[in-house]
Order: structure tokens, then C-alpha cells, then sequence
């Protein structure tokens, strides 16, 4: 691309004029800081000088725009404002999701008839087979597809073409390779596979069915209480406080936090909903947690005083995001400084609480969690009072 250096620019029409005034004054209204500011204005200067301004822009102008020089042009706040005016075109390719085009490339790599095979069976959890029904999110199939990887790695080693030659015995192989959760992640993965396959008539039998995953009864391994005590001392600011509190004592997930609305924290109430499928789960706050909301709150607005996203935890990038996206963070940086992870807090979290309690009831009001779960913790915790007695 040629040099686009400020003296060769034709002169802006009038109605880039216009809407180069629309944007300082989205710019002053939104307290943007003057680098930003002034970044964001080059970039929207440079296109309707060339392009004009009476007629939508390509997304992919932007791009290219940017790549050539990105210290100097900021193109996903030009995309949104353009884009709120009916002035953008989108790239569809660009914005397709990030995890399906990941799903795609390893797909590409496979030979064909297993990577036609799975193909089915991504489209069917989607909910886009033969029996309709609310699909799942490719973030949730690229779960599955970390656990499901390595297990198509060793049958294609041992000469697999096809996942209709997988038997009940290589299943009982894959989930022997592991042991507790990760074997149990394994039969949940390779069930849900199979028995898409089987739906979908890919395959004529289910390999999966009749195998019973044994329960897991022993409980998560606990955190000294040295280590725990130490976790809130690595948070950097209010945001990453805020996160740590909801995992470490309401052992909220990933994505309970990632999906939390402004609406649902209640500070006058001292009450937090966490929405969930058919459900909701209220939390109410105790003395920490308010007051690392209340920070956050702060923060939230002192930043982003003008943002529309409804969602409360909020980035740098959701925060100007027309489309009111959730944050995509994985919150696993937060908890790195730790040496823990957000999975092993939180299930210590449930763990304390259930060597205090006898039955699962407390667990399902304080955590929100099913009976199912809630019973597995209380049988770890206090094995002598649910063991069976012999006949």
C-alpha cells in the first residue's frame, strides 16, 4: 500500500467533514484520551478523504488500512462507529467465529472420511442435524475437541480411517488412559460423539452404549490454607479482585462471570443474580464481596462512563463493542501469578463447605449446583454417613 502521509490527502467532501465532527464529538462524549482520540480520527480521515463518505466502507479497507501501519490507525473503533451509522460493510469472513475457524483447521489436517465424520457431528451438536435443538457454542465444541484430540491422534497412529471401526474396547482404551476427571471428561466426550454419529445414521452402532462411568467419590485435592490465604495479594486492580472474590467464596465459573449483567449486582440489596440455563441462582453479599463490587463499579464507570454493553465485567474492547458481546477472557491470566487455577479454587471452595455441612441442600442454595453434584461432594466429604450397607 502506498505512504497515505497527511500532505498527499485529497481534500474531505462535506459530508466527510460532517461526519468526521460526528466522530470528535463521540470521541468528547465517550472521554476518550487524546492518543485514542487522535489515532481513531487519523484513521476515519485517511478513508473518507479517499473513499468518500456517501457511501458504506468495506471492513476490509479498514483492515488493510491498519496492517500497513497499526502504531499510527485504530480500525475497530472507526469499524464501530461506522458501523452504528449504516456506513460499514462487513467482512463475514473476518468476523466468523474465532473457534470455528480453529475447528476447521484441525479438520483440514485429518484424513477425509474421519474429518467428513466429525464434520456431521459438530453440525449436530450445533443443533443443525436431524433433530433441532438449541445448539451449543463452538467455544463448547472446542472444549470437547481438546479432550477428543489426543484420543484421534492414537487411533489414527494405530491405523483408524474411519470412526465406524472404533469398537466398545478401543472406548474402554481411550478412557483407561486417564484416571478420575479427565477419564470421566473422556466417556462424557466420546459419548456425546458417538451418539451424534448414531443419530445422525454416520454410524449403525453406538461403541459408547452400555458403558457406565464409575462416580467419582474421593474429593478434589485441597489448597493449604497458607496458599489460599495469599490469593487476593496477586490481584493487580478492582477487576481482578472482583474475579477472584466470585471464584474463592461463591465459586462462581468462568461462565457464570462471563455472562453476569450490570442489572443482575443489586448493591442496595447487597444481592447478585447469576443466570443460568432455566435457572437463576442468587448470591447474597457478604462484607468482602460488597465491597470489591462496589469497587469494581468504580472503576467500571470512571473508564467507561458512557458505555452501552449491559454486562458487568467488561474490557477495553467490550466495552466499545456495538454488539454487546460478553467479555471472551478465560480469566486463566488472572490466577497464573497463583500457581492455582479457577477450577481447583472453585472445587475447594465446595469442597470446605461440604465437610461442614451433612446434607447436599446447603450446597444447592449457597453454590446453585444440581443435586447430582452437590451429593458427589457431600459422599467425598463424609463418606461413613452415605456408605451403603452391605446386604
Amino acid at each position: 500500500m502506498v505512504e497515505l502521509e497527511r500532505q498527499d490527502l485529497p481534500t474531505p467532501t462535506d459530508s466527510a467533514q460532517l461526519l468526521l465532527a460526528d466522530l470528535d464529538s463521540v470521541m468528547k462524549r465517550e472521554m476518550r484520551s487524546k492518543f485514542v482520540a487522535t489515532n481513531t480520527r487519523r484513521t476515519l480521515t485517511v478513508l473518507v478523504s479517499w473513499l468518500g463518505a456517501d457511501a458504506p466502507l468495506l471492513e476490509s479497507d479498514i483492515r488493510a488500512l491498519v496492517d500497513n501501519r497499526p502504531l499510527q490507525f485504530s480500525g475497530r473503533r472507526v469499524t464501530q462507529f461506522l458501523e452504528t451509522r449504516g456506513l460499514l460493510i462487513p467482512d463475514t469472513e473476518f468476523r466468523r467465529d474465532a473457534q470455528q475457524k480453529r475447528l476447521e483447521a484441525e479438520l483440514a489436517v485429518l484424513p477425509a472420511t474421519i474429518a467428513q465424520e466429525l464434520s456431521v457431528w459438530i453440525k449436530a451438536v450445533r443443533g443443525e442435524g436431524k433433530w433441532k435443538h438449541t445448539g451449543r457454542t463452538y467455544r463448547s465444541i472446542a472444549r470437547y475437541w481438546h479432550v477428543l484430540s489426543p484420543i484421534l491422534n492414537r487411533w489414527l497412529a494405530d491405523g483408524i480411517e474411519s470412526l465406524r471401526e472404533i469398537t466398545q474396547d478401543d472406548i474402554k482404551r481411550a478412557i483407561a488412559t486417564r484416571k478420575g476427571t479427565p477419564a470421566r471428561s473422556i466417556h462424557i466426550v466420546l459419548r456425546n460423539v458417538f451418539r451424534a454419529l448414531r443419530q445422525e445414521g454416520v454410524i449403525f452402532r453406538d461403541p459408547t452404549r452400555g458403558l457406565v462411568f464409575a462416580g467419582i467419590n474421593k474429593p478434589p485435592p485441597s489448597v493449604p490454607s497458607d496458599r489460599l490465604a495469599g490469593i487476593l495479594s496477586h490481584a493487580q486492580n478492582d477487576f481482578q479482585r472482583f474475579v477472584m472474590v466470585l471464584v474463592c467464596v461463591h465459586a462462581l465459573s468462568g461462565t457464570d462471570m462471563r455472562h453476569l449483567l450490570l442489572t443482575d449486582l443489586d448493591l442496595s440489596h447487597e444481592r447478585l443474580i447469576v443466570r443460568r440455563p432455566g435457572k437463576r441462582h442468587i448470591i447474597y453479599l457478604d462484607e468482602l464481596t460488597y465491597r470489591c463490587a462496589s469497587a469494581w463499579l468504580r472503576e467500571r464507570h470512571g473508564r467507561w462512563p458512557v458505555t452501552t454493553n449491559p454486562h458487568l465485567l467488561i474490557n477495553r474492547w467490550t466495552a466499545v463493542d456495538t454488539t454487546h458481546s460478553p467479555i471472551g477472557t478465560t480469566f486463566t491470566n488472572i490466577f497464573r501469578p497463583t500457581g492455582l487455577t479457577m477450577p481447583t479454587l472453585r472445587q475447594d471452595r465446595i469442597r470446605d463447605e461440604a465437610f461442614e455441612v451433612d446434607g447436599p441442600l446447603h450446597l444447592m442454595r449457597l453454590f446453585g449446583i444440581s443435586s447430582h453434584t452437590a451429593m458427589r461432594y457431600i459422599t467425598a466429604a463424609h463418606p461413613e454417613r452415605t456408605a451403603k450397607l452391605p446386604r
